[in-house]
């Protein structure tokens, strides 16, 4: 085949027209969006499947968590039960501002019952000893008997019963009456005659210890060895609750602490140390935190933290003296109790305190902070006499606790007095709570605490930083 003759074979090959390459093309165009909407519809297929499984995964979990939340609520409050299984009832005789004793229960015990003038009913798994030693503001621990609704209901039998009668030994007993009137006192006294009698009908030896009051004082208690044999009764709304003593405050320790420390100085007050171990346990009952007090004077804090078993304790002042009386007194606080603490005391000014400690470094602060010149304060007979020194404690105490934004920790404690100076029933306070406040921390207590003619009342303040 020639040239000529291919040419002519190639020319005569029919090509499709132009009309029909447009609709094959409109048709493969058409066929290519059918194909994508496919896929979009089975992407959003697969999407939707997997936001269901998703859900369906999260659902899953949450009915899990909130599985394990009831298993370990359930598991918690078997916890609590087998607890309380074994938790007593006790009464405690409030001290001499039932407010801030209360506090420090709730702090340190928590499981108040109820509550009541001078008492509150406490359930706890410890001692009564032990519970005695790590308070401050509880004068007595008894434990809880019954109610009755009537004194004439007590009856004797009853009474011996309550007892811890030796045999061997001459018996003394006691009882106390809160909130009762005289009628009632010799009402019980009566019967406590009575009982006298029916054991010495027994042959039995029995003393009859009483006081001047119609409440037997801790003093009378342990000097007579009446624990387990006072008899308490507390009226409240026409009911009695009855209990046996079973541990007193120890007051010739608190004594020991407070007066036969080698160290001392009147002029910058003197804060005793039941107060000081209040204002400690106001913190919480967590003794592996470390604790500060910035105005030591001569180491009243310091000696009751050590007391209550701090894991680290520190101490400053400015003055040189209350720095060489808080280490005496610590010094002789280890030696007379055999206690093994860490206290560190150096000497520093308020407005230096962060350069010393690190940041964020200190967990709770405790401080009965300069309240001015004590003798010069008991003379003053004018309220607008403190007026000046109001105004320079405020900026000392502003400085304070800016020092202490700085070093105390998220969500550590201070625990702070403000002096309230008191003449002729004016009362002038040195609290600013907005300061404070716009510094970022909460005040979450506030108990006013003083004794008859003080000039200066305490304002126990509990800060959260």
């Amino acid at each position: 085949m020639s040239k000529s003759d291919k040419s002519i074979q190639v020319d005569d090959i029919e090509r499709p027209s132009i009309s029909e390459e447009i609709s094959s093309y409109i048709e493969k165009k058409q066929k290519l969006n059918e194909f994508l909407e496919k896929m979009n519809d089975l992407t959003k297929a697969v999407e939707n499947t997997i936001k269901e499984n998703e859900e369906d995964l999260q659902l899953a979990n949450e009915l899990k968590k909130n599985r394990l939340d009831r298993q370990m609520y359930q598991q918690r409050n078997l916890d609590l039960q087998e607890e309380t299984k074994y938790m007593k009832e006790y009464i405690h005789i409030l001290g001499q501002s039932e407010k801030l004793s209360l506090e420090e229960i709730d702090s340190i015990i928590g499981n108040i019952q109820k509550t009541g003038s001078e008492y509150c009913l406490v359930k706890t798994n410890l001692t009564p000893q032990e519970n005695i030693s790590n308070l401050g503001g509880t004068i007595k621990i008894a434990e809880y008997i019954t109610t009755i609704n009537s004194l004439d209901k007590l009856k004797i039998d009853d009474w011996i019963k309550y007892l811890n009668i030796e045999y061997n030994r001459k018996l003394k007993f006691g009882f106390s009456i809160y909130n009762g009137n005289k009628k009632q006192y010799i009402q019980l006294k009566k019967k406590a005659l009575q009982l006298k009698k029916t054991l010495k009908e027994q042959g039995r030896s029995v003393r009859l210890v009483t006081g001047k009051e119609q409440v037997l004082s801790s003093v009378i208690v342990s000097k007579n060895s009446l624990i387990d044999n006072e008899l308490i009764i507390v009226q409240d709304k026409g009911q009695y609750i009855l209990g046996i003593t079973k541990a007193v405050q120890d007051f010739e320790e608190y004594s020991k602490r407070d007066m036969e420390r080698p160290a001392k100085d009147s002029a910058s007050g003197m804060l005793p140390p039941k107060i000081a171990k209040i204002m400690i346990n106001l913190s919480g009952s967590d003794r592996n935190k470390n604790i500060l007090d910035p105005f030591c004077g001569s180491g009243t804090v310091l000696q009751e933290a050590g007391i209550l078993n701090y894991k680290k304790i520190y101490g400053s002042d400015k003055e040189e003296k209350a720095v060489q009386d808080s280490k005496e007194n610590i010094q002789w606080l280890k030696d007379t109790f055999s206690l093994d603490i860490d206290v560190e005391i150096n000497k520093i000014n308020i407005h230096n305190l962060s350069q010393k400690y690190n940041p964020n470094s200190i967990d709770i602060v405790v401080t009965e902070p300069f309240m001015g010149n004590a003798r010069w304060v008991q003379k003053q007979n004018n309220i607008n006499n403190f007026l000046i020194l109001k105004k320079e404690l405020q900026e000392l105490y502003t400085i304070a606790f800016k020092e202490f934004k700085k070093i105390v920790k998220k969500n550590g404690k201070i625990i702070f007095i403000f002096p309230v100076f008191s003449v002729n029933n004016n009362d002038l306070h040195t609290l600013d709570k907005d300061k404070f406040t716009n510094l970022g921390f909460k005040l979450k207590k506030d108990i006013i605490y003083h004794r008859q003619g003080q000039k200066v009342k305490r304002q126990i303040t509990v800060w959260d930083n």
